[in-house]
């Protein structure tokens, strides 16, 4: 196979998904790894440096994350314990570049990602505040003439209306913050050059009156905190996916006729349809956009860029424009995909890239 059918192949494992409203949809896109590292495939994910029970957990994270890519070969977790054991080498706390070095060359790995646990916190706090309540008078809503008004309630049955005062009352609020910092390191262990570094962190915040529900636990908190940190290191190292929300542009029954073949995920079905719609009216702004849509949705940019850029000219709105600037980023980053998997197939080869 060779890199265009291996690049195409990825982007078909990320059809379309789910569509909001009516007019609304989202696509799914393969984006390339954020930087080239090059040679590196064989790779060993060592315990972060952090708190008890941290470092651990985070390493392993990532390594099934960055497994789960296809874009590099790990080494397990069961494997990378037995080696450094056999050598009397810690799997956490390898944060100098030498001793990183040696356990990947125990281990035969190209490179070696060591991390810190910057911050890992979830904390609560309560305070209090005044709020307006209605409270019931022990009375109950009358008419001019006196009489009691009666009103259905949930159940639809006939009841008193009663008479509300409102009173400031103090309630107890419960304050849960949690952060998750961490940061990390790849290392070409034939250099011992570090070719990548990143530091993220994400931050949860939620207030909640006490009585009133709960809020979610603090260590699903701080998992979904740390999956999202990892989340990043991924986007940074290896090709990954993104989701991109945009409109269909509704228009005459055959255009919305269209919209909803796509908004079922039936896109092959909606480009008949919208490419008879531009051939019987070359006009319909609408059509042009929309078959636009259901060419981008399948991953052939360079005809959606062409439908765009006919709606463009017709009639510049800026659903149009964005959709036109989108594919053109598209077409780039596949384009760049193209050269970091041609380039990682040329060193596994021994080939020259830059011949």
């Amino acid at each position: 196979m060779n890199t265009s059918r291996a690049i195409r192949s990825l982007l078909v494992l990320f059809l379309v998904f789910g569509v909001h409203c009516t007019q609304q949809t989202t696509l799914k896109v393969l984006k390339p790894a954020e930087i080239d590292v090059g040679s590196i495939n064989r790779i060993a994910i060592l315990d972060f440096e952090g708190p008890p029970g941290t470092g651990s957990s985070i390493a392993s994270i990532f390594t099934s994350k960055l497994f789960a890519t296809n874009y590099f070969t790990l080494v397990e977790r069961s494997e990378l314990e037995k080696v450094l054991s056999e050598h009397a080498l810690n799997m956490s706390g390898v944060i100098d570049v030498e001793t990183a070095v040696e356990a990947g060359r125990l281990l035969g790995v190209q490179g070696v990602i060591v991390g810190n646990v910057i911050s890992y916190s979830c904390e609560d706090q309560k305070h209090r505040e005044k709020e307006r309540k209605k409270i019931w008078t022990g009375e109950y809503e009358r008419d001019e003439k006196g009489n009691i008004i009666y009103e259905k309630n949930l159940f639809g049955k006939k009841v008193k209306k009663k008479k509300y005062r409102e009173k400031l009352v103090t309630v107890e609020v419960l304050d849960r913050e949690a952060t998750v910092a961490l940061s990390f390191r790849l290392i070409d262990v034939e250099t011992g050059q570090i070719v990548a570094t990143r530091e993220t962190a994400h931050s949860y915040q939620k207030s909640m009156k006490l009585g009133k529900g709960s809020l979610p636990p603090r260590k699903a908190i701080l998992n979904r905190l740390t999956h999202q940190c990892v989340d990043d290191f991924v986007k940074m190292l290896a090709p990954h996916t993104i989701t991109i929300k945009t409109e269909f542009a509704r228009g005459n029954r055959e255009v919305n006729k269209g919209i909803e073949f796509a908004r079922n995920g039936l896109w092959d079905k909606a480009q008949k349809v919208w490419e008879a719609v531009v051939s019987k009216e070359p006009d319909n702004h609408q059509g042009w956009y929309n078959l636009g849509l259901a060419f981008e949705a399948q991953f052939d940019y360079e005809s959606a860029e062409q439908a765009y850029n006919h709606a463009v000219d017709i009639k510049p709105k800026k659903l149009y424009m964005r959709a036109l600037k989108r594919v053109r980023q598209a077409m780039l980053d596949e384009e760049k995909l193209q050269q970091q998997m041609e380039r990682r197939k040329m060193e596994s080869t021994g080939e020259n890239y830059d011949e």
